[in-house]
């Protein structure tokens, strides 16, 4: 009887425990069917060729993964799968759920509070969607979150104080948005914190400085808010980890302390367009790994520390408009890893060393301009070969420009406008296949513009107005400029007529020819210049 018994029994255990499980299946079944009902637009008909009650077990649907021991929903991957629609309450009954990645979608409406239930999530990521309202209170108690993504949506509101609760957290964006309010103290409990990303919302007030003692920290996002006070001068005592911070476009101001040196592993430090004055620190020279500066937009005083010459792995220099004078120090030109020297709208005096390519071979762009900088532009700057736009206008440069910049096969853009040199444009500019933009108006130029600068068929500006450029257009003009949208000649000694074949130049959007000594007819072929919104030719000598 007893051997009767034992297999009865045995059965009965098993029929209970499918009769517990079988719920627990059919609950996280029917809440992936609720977020399938949701759904307003699958252009990839992920739901309705894959996620259909009657066809193949939950586990195997497209985007859902399940426990190896108890089939019970544990993710919710589909990311950037172009769904539309939104997050119903029902995902909230998915009990097991430790990870949801929506991200790269369209969703829109409210985060559901009902996500608040998912105590087992460790990673969330809602990011890049259409989500709007506040995050709820409800989120903010999910203790085990190691991950939270929520950033790029429209979500309002503030962040709460219990986020202090989500000591695991490891990463935190919910920059991209419209959140508000202040940063709470309470950040400072997350001692796990990597990452932390809320640039470009509408925060306000201070920067607790308790968030520069998580030591944990390897990356701060701040940028773009309304954040104003200023920065501790123990700073990067207890940051040993950080490798970005940026804090651009706020409102903070005093100086930046001389500690930004203990950020020893520190490789992009923005610090631009806020109200930092004083002198930039001479220990940021010590930051060895260093490839990015943005200091611009600020009011500093003095020069530019000689130490940045220092940063052998310096890849973007920037502090324009910075309110920074004296020399610029040579050695920064010889820092062959920078891409980007971006030191603009100052008072720098000084000259331009003669050898001041020979040590740039990855320059790609050189902004020099509005400053007080003298003498010639050297000859070396034909050696910065991947050199794509220079701009060295409003100086005081002088003598000749040099003909070896002919050799710069990538330049895209030159502006050296408002200079005070000699002589004539070199017709070595002609060999520049790739130019967009040529300017040097106002330049104290004479001669002839070298014909072969109108065959240049990249071309969109010429301004080469105020100089003493002489010699009449060529007959085929716009033969070669199909791309020419600005044409700036005006206050020179030009002579000769307006060639017809200007009509050829069909995107031509203004023209200035003002104020020289062209003869003879308007051509009636400008009537075909579709697009042409400015003519100024007054002042000229023509007739008819």
């Amino acid at each position: 009887m007893g051997f009767i018994f034992l297999p009865m029994l045995l059965i009965q255990c098993c029929m209970a425990a499918l009769a517990m499980s079988q719920p627990n299946l059919t609950t996280d079944q029917y809440a992936l069917l609720q977020f399938k009902v949701y759904i307003t637009y699958d252009p990839l008909n992920i739901m309705s060729s894959n996620w259909s009650s009657s066809a193949t077990s939950i586990c195997n649907w497209v985007g859902v993964s399940c426990g190896a021991f108890h089939s019970r929903v544990t993710a919710l991957d589909l990311p950037n799968m172009n769904l539309t629609g939104s997050l119903p309450p029902h995902l909230g009954h998915l009990s097991f759920l430790v990870s949801i990645n929506l991200s790269g979608n369209s969703f829109n409406g409210h985060l559901p509070p009902e996500l608040g239930k998912l105590q087992r999530l460790r990673f969330m990521d809602l990011s890049h969607n259409s989500l709007n309202g506040s995050i709820p209170d409800e989120i903010w108690l999910l203790s085990k979150l190691e991950i939270f993504r929520v950033g790029t949506n429209w979500l309002t509101g503030t962040i709460s104080r219990n986020i202090g609760n989500l000591t695991k957290l490891r990463i935190i964006y919910i920059g991209d948005t419209k959140i508000g309010g202040k940063i709470p103290e309470e950040i400072d409990n997350l001692h796990n914190l990597e990452k932390l990303s809320i640039g470009n919302a509408s925060l306000l007030g201070l920067i607790p400085p308790n968030i520069f003692n998580i030591s944990s920290l390897r990356w701060i996002y701040l940028y773009t808010n309304n954040l104003f006070g200023t920065l501790p001068i123990d700073l990067c005592y207890h940051l040993p980890n950080l490798e970005e911070l940026y804090l651009h476009k706020n409102q903070l101001n005093g100086s930046i302390p001389s500690s930004i040196h203990r950020c020893k592993k520190l490789q992009r430090l923005a610090l631009s367009t806020n109200r930092f004055t004083g002198y930039i620190p001479r220990s940021i020279g010590n930051l060895s790994e260093l490839t990015e500066i943005y200091l611009n937009d600020n009011e500093f005083e003095g020069e530019i520390p000689e130490e940045i010459g220092n940063l052998h792995n310096l890849e973007v220099l920037s502090v324009g408009n910075a309110s920074l004078s004296g020399l610029i120090p040579p050695n920064i030109f010889n820092i062959s890893s920078l891409r980007w020297i971006y030191l603009p709208k100052n008072n720098f005096s000084g000259s331009l060393p003669t050898d001041l390519c020979y040590h740039l071979p990855n320059l790609e762009f050189l902004y020099l301009y509005e400053n007080q900088l003298i003498g010639s532009i050297p000859s070396s700057i034909g050696k910065c070969k991947k050199l794509r736009r220079l701009a060295l206008e409003t100086n005081r440069f002088t003598r000749y420009i040099p003909r070896s910049i002919g050799n710069l096969s990538e330049l895209i853009e030159i502006y050296l406008s408002d200079n005070e040199f000699e002589g004539e444009i070199p017709e070595e500019i002609g060999n520049l296949h790739n130019l967009e933009v040529l300017s040097m108006g106002n330049a104290s130029l004479s001669g002839l513009i070298p014909p072969n600068i109108f065959n240049i068929s990249s071309l969109r500006w010429i301004y080469l107005p105020k100089n003493n450029l002489s010699s009449s257009l060529p007959t085929d003009l716009c033969y070669h400029l199909p791309n020419l949208e600005f044409l700036y000649l005006y206050e020179n000694q030009l002579i000769g007529s307006i060639p017809s074949s200007i009509d050829k130049c069909k995107k031509l959007q203004q023209l200035a020819l003002e104020t020289n000594r062209f003869t003879g007819y308007i051509p009636r072929s400008i009537g075909n210049l579709s697009k042409l919104a400015e003519i100024y030719l007054y002042d000229n000598y023509l007739e008819g």
